[in-house]
């Protein structure tokens, strides 16, 4: 239950979270100049996305929404002296709050959704018309180098749900009746110290417990081991080893 994976992350996820910081920022650069009354934020996590946006809009009201209780209590501890933003535990693909948004924003979240397709839908309707949608989402292409070194290690262990591609993502908020105003699609490596630093890192995020990274059983010792040691040979770096992360950004409207 991606609830409880990321709960049990709440309060380690901030220490290896480059790439969700980065796309947090992107996802606030695609803003046009604005000042709405009201902010809806899907999938607030540890707040890294809340807390640009509180810069940008001081006092304007969030409604900050993670389906992970642990993370909704870490946040709402960490911002308490930011009265204007309500913490609230609840699901993006199912999430209604009897009003509708000028502004709704996510930024790493809406790529672990079970149904991206009726989660676009549910977004659309929570957005007033005329109303501004900003997306940041992490695509197929992240971690390539740990699923290509897992399905040559345990085949019958790979995952059978994998990240949407960027063009599944852009046809599910088209399908749903978003107008795509901009967007941006990259591809960057992170560098981590090394194989075992990487590792620890995603776990600490809630990452490898994931459909998408989890198959329909666990990597035991001798497999963990042989993924540590190919990881660091074959996908060495400058200064450690790199992983890929691909992801997306769009500015939509209603």
């Amino acid at each position: 239950m991606i609830g409880t994976r990321f709960s049990a992350a709440a309060e380690t996820y901030d220490r290896h979270a480059r790439p969700q910081l980065a796309l947090a920022q992107s996802v606030l650069s695609m803003l046009p100049e604005m000042y709405p009354e009201q902010i809806l934020e899907l999938g607030s996590g540890t707040g890294q996305l809340t807390r640009l946006l509180n810069e940008r809009f001081p006092e304007v009201l969030i409604d900050a929404v993670d389906v992970a209780e642990k993370m909704i209590e870490h946040s709402r501890a960490r911002f308490a002296k930011f009265p204007h933003i309500n913490w609230i535990v609840g699901d993006a693909q199912t999430w209604w709050g009897g009003d509708r948004y000028p502004l709704i924003v996510s930024s790493s979240a809406l790529h672990w959704v079970g149904d991206l397709k009726a989660t676009c839908e549910n977004i659309f309707e929570c957005l007033e018309p005329g109303g501004t949608f900003a997306l940041g989402m992490m695509l197929r292409g992240t971690l390539k180098e740990l699923h290509e070194l897992r399905g040559d290690i345990a085949p019958e262990k790979t995952p059978e749900v994998t990240l949407p591609t960027y063009e599944e993502t852009k046809a599910c908020l088209q399908a749903a009746g978003f107008n795509l105003e901009r967007r941006k699609h990259s591809e960057e490596e992170i560098i981590y110290d090394d194989a075992k630093a990487f590792l620890k890192a995603i776990h600490e995020q809630g990452v490898t417990g994931g459909k998408v990274s989890a198959g329909n059983a666990p990597l035991n010792r001798s497999e963990i081991s042989q993924l540590v040691a190919d990881y660091q040979e074959n996908f060495a770096s400058d200064g450690g080893v790199a992983a890929t992360y691909e992801t997306a950004t769009f500015l939509l409207t209603k």
